[in-house]
């Protein structure tokens, strides 16, 4: 029974974990203009791209791609 407490406990906490990195991404998308993987190295492209595209700033994610803040 404690088992089954800890379970949805941990359960909870990454139900929430999900909801709030997904509502952190909420104004971000995807560059129209960076092409390729998008590695930890290519970050300062990744920002420029997306100021050139009119956007406040860039990042690379886990999924190797590069989204654009403030869309």
């Amino acid at each position: 029974m404690v088992q089954l407490k800890f379970l949805c406990l941990f359960l909870a906490i990454m139900t929430i974990a999900v909801l709030d990195s997904n509502m952190a991404e909420a104004n971000d998308c995807l560059s129209g203009k960076f092409s390729g993987p998008c590695w930890a190295w290519s970050g300062e492209e990744c920002r420029r791209l997306c100021k050139e595209e009119g956007r406040v700033s860039g990042h690379c994610s886990a999924s190797m791609k590069c989204w654009c803040e403030g869309c």
